[in-house]
């Protein structure tokens, strides 16, 4: 790996020793280290230490300290324990247990590059045992005995680590929510890896323990399909897929899956937090019910011996196995992965895990501009305009919103559970919303500043220099702002996303409003457009 430390140059770091580098993040680097003292005693562990250039940052350094302090308190044998905090000529550490082992993601990327499934009854024990560590966390108190109410944010294969013990253990509360953490997580920053957010998460809405058993049931379907399960070329239909909690992927991959325990993880995976769970622990019993139903009996020997048969038993060949992987999964975002001589099925259409943190704030790259200026078309303002969808013949109901208001027209077409287009007109301008089934699916709108770029100008989001330098590029993206946005990087996907929620919402209450005008409801229309659908 590329500026690794190696064993043959230890590194000096307070009383300890950096022997390797593991892992780089967005905020921290993480290393396989050592602590030396007399009589030749030696322990390993590792030191995550907060990047150079985010040691000045008071926000960072404070969500830092903040982790460490939350992950003290959370003593329990299958969460990865803190051992020290400090601080080494003004770079912050953590010293943290060291699992000699691997993670989930190598697990399943190795057994992805042989052809070899994990069997059900060691993905239910290692879905189990993260239950177990979420169990603990989920029911967590502070020193003065008051509940911390963590919310873990972030469960995926590369927090999930397994031992050559076969002990599994939770890692990584970086951006864990807890009601009495110090440093709150500040309006508009978004936290988490997309393929693996619930479905509250992705559209901003309050979260509970019940958005981390949304994320198991995510590894657990992984871990049997040997698959993503949220997969798709444009992270902004990632985030579409896991909002409406789309289950195609494991209803074509999981047909192998024994009913009893894919009963359990669809139940995991519901889209409405009421609908699955209310515990990690009961989560865990179901998976408990399920083992002794089919008369498994799994443990950490079963899982050791998978793993050794899966890595080999030379650790130099298991070691060189794992790093492969990882350096797979840590290439460039957008490059494909690195695959086996035959492709594997996970990295067939594979989303490169990222986390999404980032806040709202107006971007303009220096010199942007004069670089793409020569590239613009004449007339940027020409895209985004509103075009009818409305058919060329007699509507089939239509009114004065004078005498019926638009929330009445809404709540007769979700009263009969009708599709179609219904067209709203007044002197001001016109919306269309696109109903199926009844409910809302999608609006576009051609009122004055209702455009997407002049939304995000309003909203501060955009300088309007970036939006006439993203308009000026919308014919590389296809036409698709946001799509633009993410290319030209003024924008992560998921703040896109967002956005868009909030606007098409913003749109449809507004109409609420309407007095005056027209409606013209046209029955079977269905939407041929680019859209983003509520």
């Amino acid at each position: 790996m590329a500026n690794e430390l190696g064993p043959a140059a230890p590194v000096a770091f307070g009383r300890y020793t950096l022997l390797e580098r593991l892992a780089v993040g967005g905020m921290a680097e993480v290393f396989r280290a050592k602590i030396s003292s007399s009589h030749g005693f030696e322990k390993i562990l590792v030191i995550k230490r907060i990047l150079p250039h985010l040691a000045a940052d008071p926000s960072f350094v404070s969500m830092f300290i903040d982790e460490a302090k939350l992950t003290a308190q959370l003593a329990h044998p299958k969460i990865v324990q803190i051992l020290d905090f400090g601080e080494v000529n003004g770079q912050y550490f953590t010293a943290l247990e060291f699992v000699d082992g691997f993670d989930a993601l190598g697990l399943l990327r190795t057994a992805a590059q042989k052809h070899v499934r994990v069997p059900p009854p060691l993905a239910a024990f290692i879905a189990q045992e993260i239950l177990e560590a979420l169990d603990h966390a989920h029911h967590a108190s502070d020193l003065e005995g008051k509940p911390l109410q963590i919310v873990h944010r972030d469960i995926s294969p590369s927090n999930i680590f397994i031992s050559k013990r076969g002990d599994v253990k939770l890692g990584d509360f970086g951006i864990a929510h807890a009601v009495r953490r110090d440093s709150k997580t500040q309006a508009g920053t978004l936290k988490g890896k997309y393929g693996y957010m619930s479905p509250e998460q992705v559209v901003g809405r309050p979260i509970d323990a019940r958005s981390d058993l949304f994320a198991v049931g995510v590894v657990l379907a992984e871990l049997l399909t040997g698959r993503r399960l949220f997969s798709a070329p444009a992270d902004l239909d990632v985030l579409l897929k896991v909002r409406d909690a789309r289950l195609d992927r494991l209803d074509k991959y999981g047909t192998d899956i024994p009913p009893a325990l894919d009963k359990i993880v669809r139940g995991a995976l519901k889209k409405d937090p009421a609908e699955r769970p209310q515990t990690a622990s009961a989560l865990r019993d179901q998976l408990a019910d399920y083992l002794f139903a089919a008369g498994q009996r799994v443990g950490p020997a079963e899982l050791r011996a998978f793993a050794a048969k899966l890595l080999g038993a030379d650790p130099d060949t298991a070691a060189q196995m794992l790093r492969s992987t990882r350096q797979a999964d840590k290439q460039g975002e957008g490059q494909a992965p690195v695959a086996a001589a035959a492709p594997a099925p996970w990295a067939e259409a594979e989303e490169v895990e990222r986390s999404s943190a980032r806040r709202f704030t107006p971007v303009s790259k220096p010199g942007q501009a004069a670089r793409l200026a020569g590239r613009r078309p004449s007339t940027p303002a020409e895209f985004g305009r509103f075009v009818s969808a409305a058919p060329a013949r007699p509507p089939d109901s239509a009114g004065a919103l004078s005498i019926i208001t638009p929330m009445r027209v809404l709540a007769d077409l979700a009263l009969a559970s009708e599709t179609g287009l219904v067209r709203f007109e007044r002197d001001a301008g016109e919306k269309e919303i696109f109903v199926v089934a009844g409910g809302p699916e999608s609006v576009s709108s051609g009122e004055p500043g209702e455009r997407f770029g002049e939304y995000l100008v309003s909203r501060g989001v955009l300088l309007p220099e970036d939006l006439e330098l993203a308009l000026g590029m919308l014919p590389r993206y296809d036409g698709k702002l946001g799509d633009t946005l993410v290319g030209l990087a003024m924008l992560r996907p998921l703040d896109v996303f967002r956005l868009l929620s909030e606007q098409v919402r913003d749109r449809v209450i507004d109409v609420f409003a309407w007095s005056a005008g027209s409606f013209a409801f046209y029955r079977g229309v269905v939407n041929r457009q680019e859209s983003f659908p509520l």
